[in-house]
């Protein structure tokens, strides 16, 4: 399993957990998880609306590569990169 990309962007539902972003291993797209809560997005927050939070506990995620977080243009969410891939912006 690879390391967790952190988001810079903060749980909507519970305020309190580490937000990360992941993929879902059945149909590839990103999403923004809530290691604490399992709140679920498919867009950050601000971005296309009001977009409602689902539950991730029925998905099969995995940790998304800073690959594909720049391919999905989500690069500027990211505190912290896997050691050696680059750095993200603080």
């Amino acid at each position: 399993m690879g390391e967790l990309l952190v988001s810079s962007v903060g749980c909507w539902c519970c305020s309190n957990g580490l937000v990360v972003i992941s993929v879902d291993t059945d149909t590839g797209r990103l999403l923004l998880e809530c290691e604490e809560c399992m709140a679920g997005r498919w867009t950050p927050p601000g971005e296309n609306g009001q977009e409602p939070a689902f539950l991730t506990a029925d998905l099969l995620t995995r940790p998304a590569t800073p690959a594909e977080a720049r391919a999905c243009g989500w690069e500027h969410l990211l505190v912290r990169t896997p050691e050696g891939s680059g750095t993200a912006p603080v």
